[in-house]
């Protein structure tokens, strides 16, 4: 089948993208040249459309803080121990954890009910992981993804987890299949142990049934037992109420949320007489934050993001979430920024081609639109396919035969890990023809009649005979890839599928406020602000870079479950 290469390139783009916006090194702006400036330098070039170090310095208008709401505006006062704003996952385990312990709690939300995405849960080791024989996570996985983060990250958060996430998550066990629901553990990349790129068999999620396909994506469920046995336990729910400020007490202690009233207009004050715990979710959705932040990803959301309505109820949604209104009220009351600038980014790397689920790389051939190869293929989805958008014009293509299907098991990603369904080769090879019938791959006869198709330049016939010997050789000279994972591109007919990475999946960006190891909140002395804490997304320093993936359900699992749950004693016990 042969296809316009425009139109190949293009219908790859609704598959592929991710988009590396210059990737980590493009973060900071760009000077201009002295061409463009006439050669000034400093002030001299300071005009209203030029950037200058002098004008980055200058505050933000979100750093501004107004002035407080009258107190004529502020209709009722409820007061509790303590008080959680935000009904996402590490707000009702905080507030569930904590009320277990004799607090009262009242949860204040923007939101019209608890909101979750996704659903998995990151565990070292549960009593689930126990009853299927899957060992418990090396402390070697923690220590690649604090590497993988470049080291810019509070480490004695990550040992915290490591040591505490067995009985957070068996909490959760109990509670979950208290209320009728089944433990599944989620299926991993299968890359072998030791391999750098490799992802431990300890991701949870609970689903109705042992054969339900909503492994991953059922934390809707979760979510909404927590707010119901929250309830039970004589806590209260305050929703579509939008926390703006923070007040402190003559002490200095936090010890208010005032929050607006969304449906009846107004305001009201919740006080926490021990804690407030922020779990308010990102920033994403304010345009200044994110270019101060975030500046590699700012891009990356779209204006109907930063300028129309929020929908405090999104799920699972590409293109940014909130406006950071408790990141920017507790800036406002005192608190500073996390250590590590760019702010981690959870964008959606997906690699296309004949990958057999979606946490992998496509561990074949791969291509850049010269037709030459370019990498180790054999990686993670998170990861690898970074290394695929930086190619010239972000395009890669991915080159198969038939007989790939027969160097690995192929399972449904969908199903739990204790009940996985085998995808038959009919199964597989239909998938990969449908690719075809849509226009996003083609499919020929011989190496020639392909490149050909895929309007590659004829070189890459070389390319992929290269490659053929380096297989039949069991030695990579040229990128070192694992000798099994050397699989020649042989047996026809062939398959070729461009990646298109010209375009963004930008999911969250994750972070913001300096916190300790016990998830206080801290000012520029690092010294905690009295009374506040931070859990979920807004707990800074625990991402850098990009968000990796690797640890499956890692931000779930470490900071919603393990350090929500933890902060919830830690107050009860302390404050």
């Amino acid at each position: 089948m042969e296809i316009n290469r425009r139109d190949f390139i293009k219908g790859a783009a609704l598959t592929g993208g991710i988009a590396a916006l210059g990737g980590l090194s493009g973060c900071a702006p760009q000077a201009s040249s002295d061409a463009e400036t006439g050669g000034q330098s400093g002030s001299s070039q300071a005009a209203a459309d030029v950037m200058t170090a002098d004008m980055y310095r200058k505050p933000w208008s979100f750093e501004i803080a107004p002035d407080p709401v009258p107190e004529d505006q502020i209709a009722e006062t409820v007061e509790a121990d303590l008080v959680v704003v935000g009904a996402g996952t590490s707000g009702l385990v905080a507030a569930n954890s904590a009320i277990e312990e004799g607090l009262s709690v009242v949860v204040v939300a923007a939101s019209k009910a608890p909101v979750a995405r996704g659903g998995s849960n990151n565990a070292v080791y549960s009593k689930a992981m126990e009853a299927a024989g899957i060992p418990k996570m090396d402390v070697w996985d923690i220590q690649k993804e604090i590497m993988a983060n470049y080291n810019s990250v509070d480490q004695r958060k990550w040992y915290r987890y490591y040591n505490n996430s067995e009985t957070a998550t068996n909490w959760m066990i109990d509670i979950m299949e208290g209320a009728g629901f089944y433990t599944a553990i989620e299926q991993n990349n299968y890359m072998k142990a030791g391999n750098i790129y490799s992802q431990a068999l300890c991701s949870h999620s609970w689903v109705e049934e042992p054969t339900s396909d909503k492994v991953s994506q059922n934390q809707t469920e979760l979510v909404n037992q927590l707010a119901k046995r929250l309830e039970e336990l004589g806590g209260s729910l305050h929703f579509q109420m939008r926390g703006v400020q923070l007040e402190r007490a003559d002490d200095g202690r936090v010890s208010s949320v005032i929050a607006e009233d969304l449906v009846n207009g107004g305001y009201k004050r919740f006080t926490g007489h021990k804690a407030v715990v922020l779990a308010a979710g990102d920033f994403s959705a304010d345009r200044e934050m994110m270019y101060k932040y975030c500046p590699c990803y700012a891009p990356a959301v779209p204006d109907e993001t930063y300028d129309g309505e929020i929908d405090y109820d999104k799920g699972l949604v590409v293109g940014g979430l909130y406006r950071g209104d408790m990141h920017k009220a507790a800036l406002w009351a005192g608190a500073a920024w996390q250590k590590t600038v760019p702010n981690c980014a959870m964008i959606g790397t997906f690699s296309v081609g004949a990958t057999v689920n979606r946490y992998q790389n496509f561990w074949g051939l791969l291509l850049d639109r010269n037709g030459e190869r370019f990498m180790n293929e054999y990686e993670s989805r998170a990861l690898g396919p970074i290394a695929q958008s930086m190619q010239d014009g972000s395009v890669t293509y991915a080159i198969w035969d038939t007989a790939w299907f027969d160097h690995f098991e192929w399972f449904d990603i969908k199903h739990a890990e204790q009940t996985k369904v085998a995808r038959t080769r009919e199964e597989v090879i239909a998938e990969w023809d449908k690719k075809v019938e849509d226009g996003t791959a083609v499919k020929a006869d011989t190496i020639e009649e392909l490149v050909k198709a895929a309007g590659l330049p004829s070189s890459a016939v070389q390319s992929i005979e290269r490659y053929n010997k380096l297989c039949e050789s069991g030695f990579d000279e040229d990128f070192y890839k694992d000798p099994d994972m050397l699989i020649p591109v042989k047996t026809p007919p062939f398959y070729c599928e461009a990646n298109d990475y010209s375009q963004v999946r930008f999911y969250t960006v994750l972070g913001g406020l300096r916190t300790n190891k016990n998830c206080q909140v801290c000012d520029e002395n690092d010294d905690p602000l009295p009374g506040l804490y931070a859990v979920g997304t807004m707990i800074g320093d625990l991402f850098a870079g990009v968000y990796t993936f690797m640890l499956q359900g890692g931000n779930y699992g470490a900071a919603c479950l393990t350090l929500g749950y933890l902060t919830g004693k830690y107050i009860a016990e302390n404050e």
